[in-house]
């Protein structure tokens, strides 16, 4: 993995960063698809280099009746799925590359060995094309379980705008350690396509979620999140772009409300940097602090030993 700083002179000092509130089109992808794209052509005209949509964004998500059923990808599921490399990525890298903008959308992806095996997706699209997808790791039991197989790996995508770590709604709210595994693996934007219910107070957690995720890592980020009434669910929206803003803390930069909706903030790294000139957090946990990974790697070590027998 490539070695950087927050502020690295290699990399783009600002970027403007677009979260589309987002509503599918209920089981008809290609329409939503023509959707998506629209969004992109807005983000681009306002300025984004970097274009973000919720989970599974191309795709109806809910309950399957057929998928709870039969504990499996149900036929339809297994038929909208697609490989990474596949017709919606394709005309998404198109568009990518005309516009010279990134995109991160969620998709159903299929396994590239077993057709029925399907994973809760997000691809990272850049101008010079699908640069790879980032798969669910924690799925809601059974609703996502009786579709979906979980990811396997954490990645951080290299980027002309820098490092970026995906993680799907779940992974972000309650997976912590993935976000500082992230950033400690270089990441300086954490992006969270979700698909947050309209739950009580869903709106407010979504945006403290965000802004402590972005604090504890110092790194900014953005979730996206869906809207409408696709699937049977109601979604919540507010979409929300945030993070630290030196001196003071976390800080909201853009944040939508429960419609459709594309919110854009401006994110600068230089400002960013200098909280690492007071508090250099990565440094010292690979450093001075390297007991301290050492024990939580080790903690983490004997509870999965505990949990699987071999100790």
């Amino acid at each position: 993995m490539t070695e950087h700083t927050i502020a690295d002179a290699s990399l783009p000092s600002v970027i403007t960063v677009g979260c589309a509130n987002f509503e599918a089109v209920p089981r008809d992808k290609a329409a939503t698809l023509e959707k998506l794209l629209a969004v992109t052509r807005d983000a681009a005209r306002q300025g984004c280099d970097l274009v973000v949509f919720p989970e599974l964004a191309i795709n109806t998500w809910g309950i399957c009746a057929d998928c709870a059923r039969e504990h499996r990808p149900c036929a339809w599921h297994v038929a909208e799925a697609e490989l990474a490399q596949g017709p919606s990525s394709d005309a998404v890298a198109a568009l990518a590359r005309e516009l010279g903008v990134h995109i991160i959308y969620g998709f159903e992806e299929r396994d590239e060995e077993d057709a029925d095996v399907l994973y809760n997706a997000a691809a990272m699209v850049t101008p010079d094309g699908l640069l790879g997808t980032y798969r669910k790791l924690h799925l809601g039991i059974p609703l996502e379980t009786d579709r979906f197989t979980p990811g396997t790996s954490l990645p951080v995508f290299e980027t002309r705008l820098g490092p970026i770590g995906i993680q799907i709604c779940y992974d972000f709210y309650h997976g912590p350690e993935l976000s500082r595994l992230l950033a400690l693996k270089g990441a300086r934007l954490l992006v969270n396509p979700t698909g947050r219910s309209a739950l009580p107070r869903a709106v407010e957690n979504l945006k403290d979620s965000t802004l402590v995720r972005a604090q504890e890592n110092l790194v900014y980020a953005a979730s996206a999140n869906r809207v409408g009434t696709s699937g049977g669910t109601t979604w919540a929206g507010g979409s929300v772009i945030g993070g630290p803003a030196f001196p003071g803390f976390g800080q909201v930069r853009a944040q939508a409300g429960a419609g459709e909706e594309l919110i854009v903030a401006t994110l600068n790294y230089q400002q960013l940097a200098a909280w690492y000139d007071w508090l250099p957090w990565r440094d010292w946990r690979l450093g001075a602090q390297l007991p301290i990974t050492q024990l939580v790697s080790d903690e983490f070590a004997a509870l999965v030993a505990k949990a699987d027998g071999s100790s």
